[in-house]
């Protein structure tokens, strides 16, 4: 016998009686965590059924004369009950002392097996027992229970049919799939087997040059099967190459969007800090205290917001929704929760604005914004003063300025301050907590609303960042 014939009659083997073995395994396995989980169900429900029903008595008799109820009561009460769970696939039924029936609501009788079993002082008694008229399951849960003064036995009943029907259906499925999958399976391999006894040394030594990473092209030097594996060879390794780049460009975008993302937390989070410790340590009338918890819950909404719209922007390049946006309010919910951070360093914070719409994103113009300020207090010394301002430019164009009367930037240093990571002081941004990303997703944010950022700055005087808006980013407020 051939060697490619002993792997294909051995694999075949194998396989079947292995894919068999653990399917069988599989599917008793999850048929007994299936039952358990109906058993353990129904005995909660079981105990929330009696409850129940105990309450409802006692609820009806003192609603009525106050006397006890006979057994005939019970059992319409029983009936009536009962209805509460008519579409819960669960059946209730009510015996008396001497195990008559008085009320069921299923089609049959419970198993003597069961109701002999119960005794006045004993306890619950479960039995899962298959009805063969009806071929259906049953999950009988019993015991005896006190109502009113007298006693009683109570059983719930309930269908579980469909676990055995599961069980079944699994079982018919690798009936027919295991062994079909067993022998997909070894007949692969009896191709495979037969393709790599021929000149298996030569692909064997290219191999090892792309698994240490040379992912060059494997010279094709035959038509027969060695050279059409060959052939598939080289496109996947082509592909493996270019799935690499892919996961670099992938991991390259998450890094950044996690670093934009840490950056962006902080100012709404200072905000929520801020109000909290106030409204912990100081003494406050309601008023104020409604307006800070409702700035906490402004800064919490927004950050739960801009996530996604950052998410949107850098990894998926989706365009955000945009709205029109009345561009006073807005600068009236940035200085409300600009100005104590400013107060906090001494640095006083005034805004001004024209009657002006804006179509934009609300969350991500804010987050420009508060970049943007967050950078002019960090440059300015206390005493200073950072504004906030909106205007039309000479062209009709709606600008917004973030002036600073602070250290400024050097000439040399501007046209770099917008890429990721750049820093003009780095010890003073490692001081403050910057991660040198603001500027660059301000940038970003600019680009999706077609607006332009412009810069004026002299050094130990100032500067001023100029956001300029398209004609169909803006619009006359009416």
């Amino acid at each position: 016998m051939r060697f490619w014939q002993k792997i294909f009659l051995i694999s075949l083997s194998v396989l079947t009686v292995a894919v068999n073995i653990i399917a069988f395994m599989l599917i008793g396995n999850n048929h007994q965590l299936n039952k358990q989980k109906e058993i353990d169900s129904g005995k909660e429900m079981y105990s929330i059924v009696v409850s129940s029903f105990q309450t409802q008595v006692l609820y009806e008799r003192y609603r009525s004369s106050g006397s006890e109820f006979g057994s005939s009561q019970i059992a319409e009460l029983a009936r009536e009950f009962s209805y509460q769970f008519s579409l819960d696939n669960l059946y209730l039924q009510l015996n008396d002392s001497s195990r008559e029936r008085l009320f069921s609501n299923l089609n049959q009788d419970i198993p003597s097996e069961l109701t002999s079993s119960l005794s006045a002082g004993g306890g619950g008694k479960m039995l899962v027992k298959k009805n063969e008229d009806s071929g259906r399951v049953y999950l009988y849960l019993g015991s005896p229970v006190i109502i009113q003064s007298d006693l009683y036995y109570f059983f719930t009943i309930k269908d579980i049919t469909d676990i055995y029907d599961v069980k079944n259906e699994q079982l018919f499925f690798f009936g027919i799939a295991g062994p079909l999958v067993s022998f997909v399976v070894a007949m692969t391999m009896l191709i495979l087997s037969r393709l790599l006894t021929h000149q298996i040394n030569r692909l064997r030594k290219s191999t090892m040059r792309v698994a240490q990473g040379e992912y060059q092209p494997i010279p094709i030097r035959s038509k027969d099967e060695i050279g059409m594996l060959t052939e598939d060879f080289n496109k996947m390794a082509t592909a493996i190459h270019q799935k690499v780049e892919e996961l670099q460009q992938v991991a390259e975008s998450r890094k950044h969007f996690i670093d934009n993302m840490t950056h962006e937390m902080k100012t709404p989070l200072t905000s929520i800090i801020g109000f909290s410790d106030l409204l912990c340590n100081a003494r406050l009338d309601d008023e104020t205290i409604h307006d800070y918890a409702e700035s906490i819950y402004k800064e919490g909404q927004y950050l739960k917001s801009i996530s996604s719209k950052l998410m949107e922007i850098i990894l998926l390049g989706q365009k955000p929704e945009m709205a029109p946006i009345p561009v006073m309010d807005l600068f009236a919910e940035i200085t409300a929760a600009v100005e104590p951070i400013a107060a906090s360093r001494d640095i006083s914070f005034v805004s001004s604005s024209i009657p002006y719409t804006l179509y934009a994103n609300r969350e991500l113009i804010k987050s420009l914004l508060y970049n943007l300020i967050d950078n002019a207090i960090k440059a300015s010394s206390p005493g200073k003063q950072v504004s906030l301002g909106a205007y039309l430019s000479k062209q009709g164009n709606l600008c917004i300025d973030v002036q600073d009367f602070g250290t400024g930037i050097p000439k040399s240093e501007q046209k770099k301050i917008f890429e990721p990571f750049y820093r003009v002081d780095k010890a003073r941004s490692r001081q403050a907590g910057g991660a040198g990303l603001g500027l660059a997703l301000c940038a970003e944010i600019a680009a999706v609303h077609h607006a332009e950022l412009s810069i004026h700055s002299v050094l130990h005087e100032g500067t001023t960042i100029t956001i300029v808006f398209s004609q169909d980013s803006q619009e006359v407020a009416p």
